[in-house]
């Protein structure tokens, strides 16, 4: 007997034959691979899968953004412009991001090669090209949505998916100000600046989901990132030396950047909390899929807050000896986190409190509570592997999943696709 059905690529239909347009679907209920097959669809379903009804509004989405960067307006658009020009019309726009991300998360990782707990110090190159990494991710994020109205192919997709390549970036710019001003040599200061990336980026977009608008202000992502190539610039010429400048009161040129940072976080932190609380655009301050606008502060927690315990009850150096490794871990399980919220946004839909991804920091809590039965290093392995592979299914699916067609045929003609 066939272990399998037909059914139309097309219209989710069964059909007599695999001819055609027709796939072969393994048919489910034949022994421990069907098993686990069952499961998979399970965990699909419930974790990445959207409703018909999420994906209709999805589709119909319309981008809406007010941009008021001033160095954007000083000489970044006109850059941009000019580099659009540069690229062919058959080049995809969001071809164009992922080799901004590729590019980025490559650079990152040679630094980190280098200076793998933010302590060692890199060669003068490792920086260089780690700002010219940023930098060029920063300008093809840019101009992909330059390039897609060049071509007519602006979407609801091209905005999911460079909120999603931008979600995973964050990690790596957050890493590249740890290298270039060794702040490994403060396990502590590692951790909060990792925090405020995450929540700073959340944020944004949580305030997107209030009013349906996402707002740059004066000194935004641009000027940020900008920031953060200048540090590894002067890393990269005068050495991580140059941040143990002592100024007054113990105080070195390193802690003057850090307060600088916290500054302007804490006006952004303000901005974002304002509009929140008084720019509900849906029923009664509401936000724009007509919930709550404090609810989103619950997933961010369940967020921030294992992290900061599984590194506070830590009693081992793993977390600091392994920084990049720990990071990198949070910095999947936040990216996560704002793109549920991106497209509960997009979809105008409620935003769920439960994801499967904080299985990973959760097993990490519960090792540490039973005096650590697993060894540290290789569960944070273990569970770093997880979470990037968690957040990759979800940013897969709703990336490649086919607007305006019923959930049904997503369910049966791509989740079920073995071939």
């Amino acid at each position: 007997m066939d272990l399998y059905r037909c059914v139309n690529r097309n219209s989710g239909s069964t059909t007599a034959d695999c001819k055609g347009d027709a796939r072969k679907i393994p048919l489910m209920g034949y022994g421990a691979g069907s098993r686990l097959y069952k499961l998979w669809n399970w965990y699909i379903e419930n974790d990445s899968l959207a409703t018909e009804q999420e994906l209709k509004r999805l589709g119909e989405h319309k981008y809406s953004a007010v941009d008021n960067s001033w160095l954007d307006e000083l000489c970044m658009k006109k850059w941009w412009e000019y580099v659009v020009t540069w690229c062919p019309l058959w080049v995809a726009p969001n071809l164009i991001t992922l080799v901004g991300l590729v590019i980025n998360l490559i650079t990152v990782l040679i630094l980190s090669s280098f200076s793998y707990s933010a302590t060692e110090p890199a060669p003068a190159w490792a920086y260089a090209q780690a700002a010219l990494g940023l930098f060029l991710y920063q300008t093809l994020d840019a101009i992909d949505g330059k390039q897609a109205r060049r071509t007519g192919s602006s979407s609801p997709l091209g905005e999911l998916f460079d909120h999603g390549c931008d979600s995973m970036t964050q990690v790596f710019v957050t890493l590249n100000i740890c290298y270039a001003m060794s702040l490994g040599l403060m396990p502590n200061i590692v951790i909060s600046v990792s925090i405020i990336s995450v929540v700073m980026f959340y944020a944004a977009h949580w305030s997107t989901y209030c009013t349906g608008q996402l707002r740059f202000s004066k000194f935004d992502v641009t000027e940020a990132q900008m920031s953060v190539i200048a540090v590894l610039l002067t890393t990269c010429l005068f050495g991580n030396s140059f941040w143990e400048i002592s100024l007054v009161a113990g105080w070195k040129l390193r802690h003057l950047v850090l307060l600088s940072s916290l500054i302007g976080t804490i006006y952004q932190v303000c901005g974002y909390v304002k509009v929140i609380i008084h720019g509900g655009v849906g029923k009664n301050g509401s936000t724009i899929a007509g919930t709550s606008v404090i609810f989103p502060l619950f997933p961010l927690l369940m967020v921030v807050v294992p992290f900061c315990m599984i590194y506070s009850r830590a009693e081992t150096s793993v977390y600091d000896d392994h920084i990049t490794l720990f990071m990198l871990c949070f910095g999947a399980v936040g990216a996560k986190a704002t793109n549920r919220l991106v497209i509960a946004h997009m979809s105008k839909s409620e935003l769920r409190l439960w994801d499967w991804i904080y299985v990973g920091p959760l097993l990490l809590m519960l090792n540490q509570y039973y005096n650590t039965i697993f060894d540290e290093l290789i569960l944070l392995r273990i569970v770093t592997v997880y979470c990037y592979t968690s957040l990759l299914i979800y940013c897969t699916v709703h990336v490649y999943l086919p607007q305006g067609r019923p959930r049904d045929y997503w369910l049966k003609t791509i989740l079920s696709d073995k071939g």
